[in-house]
Parts: structure tokens; C-alpha cells; sequence
């Protein structure tokens, strides 16, 4: 019986792990994301801002998303503990009650 307890302990401990390495992982491909928007958006900025200012509703629209986007990406990873509750605590260490 012990040794069933001490099997599924194991189970839910690397089930743990792996649930906070994908989301790990996840909030850290959407903040590469984030990343290479903004330095994708960088170089045509001044342009689509102009253009904007111009009238061009769909260039206010691209700067629109594309900083909504980059905004995005980056409160994700700042509040990543909030967004994915695995990552709030470490699954290795044991809770004292």
C-alpha cells in the first residue's frame, strides 16, 4: 500500500514539473514574441506614424495592433505567475501544513 502512495507522490510531482515547464515555455515564446514585433515594428515606426497622422485609418489600425500586440506579450510575462497558477510555487518543494 505504501509503495502505491509513494509511486503516485512521484506521478503528481513530475506531473507538476511538466505543467510549469509548458508554461514556462509558453510565456517565454509569447515574450519572444513580443520581442520581435517590437523590433520588427521599430524601423517602420516614424513612417506609420506620419501616414497615421496622414489619415491612413489602416496604418492607425497596424500601429494600433501592433502595439496592443507587443503590450500583450509583455504583461503576460509580467504577471505570468497570475496567468498560469503552476508557476506560482516551485512543485519541488513540499508543502508544510
Amino acid at each position: 500500500m505504501n509503495t502505491n502512495i509513494k509511486w503516485l507522490d512521484t506521478c503528481r510531482v513530475r506531473w507538476a514539473r511538466v505543467k510549469r515547464g509548458v508554461g514556462l515555455t509558453i510565456s517565454g515564446m509569447l515574450l519572444v514574441v513580443g520581442i520581435l514585433l517590437s523590433v520588427a515594428l521599430l524601423p517602420e515606426l516614424p513612417g506609420l506614424i506620419s501616414v497615421a497622422l496622414a489619415g491612413d485609418g489602416e496604418a492607425a489600425r497596424t500601429l494600433f495592433v501592433c502595439v496592443v500586440g507587443i503590450a500583450v506579450c509583455v504583461l503576460q510575462w509580467q504577471w505570468r505567475a497570475a496567468i498560469y497558477p503552476e508557476l506560482r510555487r516551485d512543485p519541488s518543494q513540499k508543502e508544510t501544513s
